[in-house]
């Protein structure tokens, strides 16, 4: 885990991927609200075809003047009708970038994603403060996307961590869970990031044998409904937890 830096330097917290990432600070909390937005680019085609996935979610208390919780783990679950090729792409993983401290050895091909939103730091206090985030393929097994957060205000974060990806079977195909590092969670001791919004884009090939291989691929046709589910979960420090689903729109 990389030191936190003393205000001045500045940056703050971020995390994610989906997912995803932070909250509040452990005091009287309300309940949370929570919205999730999904899309996929092209939204039809054959089976096989490559696929960007858009994720992204709003987090508000349900009492505006209480602060949102800490959120200290997401799990997202993904449709069964696409599969990750991870196994496919050049892997970074979370040990390579924190000692680094940057990204730029990763191997190409290795990224494949972008993401940030904003948060609230309110002991500070600063609001609407931008994040970002990288994503990448973690591991040459396909079964861990590196999530890097990157922020400046009111401290310095540049921190990343491994997120497991686990094929599943039924209604799901596939979950991604973050369990968020502390540092991602209380950025200064008593300062704990209050994330309000976070979007992300999974978007990335890689040639294999002169073949350009997508980072995420169709394994059917879009369903007669026309959508697919994805939900979430989202849990946070004082104990709770919050659910969504969602559906993500296809065309046949």
């Amino acid at each position: 885990m990389l030191p936190i830096k003393r205000p001045g330097s500045g940056l703050l917290a971020a995390a994610a991927a989906a997912a995803t990432l932070l909250a509040a600070a452990p005091a009287a909390h309300a309940v949370t609200r929570m919205t999730m937005k999904s899309s996929i680019k092209p939204n039809k085609g054959p089976i096989g075809s490559p696929i960007n996935l858009k994720i992204g979610f709003t987090l508000d208390p349900a009492d505006p003047n209480v602060d949102p919780d800490t959120i200290t783990r997401v799990v997202v679950l993904f449709p069964p009708n696409a599969r990750p090729n991870g196994k496919l792409f050049p892997a970074c993983s979370a040990a390579q970038i924190n000692l680094a401290k940057s990204f730029r050895r990763c191997p190409k091909g290795s990224m494949i994603g972008k993401g940030g939103g904003f948060a609230d730091v309110t002991a500070v206090p600063v609001r609407h403060v931008p994040y970002r985030l990288t994503f990448f393929n973690g591991s040459r097994n396909g079964k861990v996307i590196t999530v890097h957060a990157r922020a400046t205000n009111p401290v310095d974060i540049n921190l990343a961590f491994d997120a497991a990806l686990v094929k599943t079977s039924g209604r799901y195909g596939y979950r991604l869970t973050f369990n968020l590092p502390d540092a991602l969670q209380e950025i200064y001791p008593g300062w704990f990031a209050q994330v309000r919004t976070l979007n992300s884009t999974i978007r990335a090939f890689y040639k294999v044998k002169g073949r350009r291989i997508p980072y995420i691929q169709s394994t059917t046709l879009c369903p007669k409904s026309k959508f697919v589910p994805i939900a979430s979960t989202y849990s946070f420090l004082d104990g709770s937890s919050t659910n969504v689903d969602a559906r993500i729109a296809c065309r046949r």
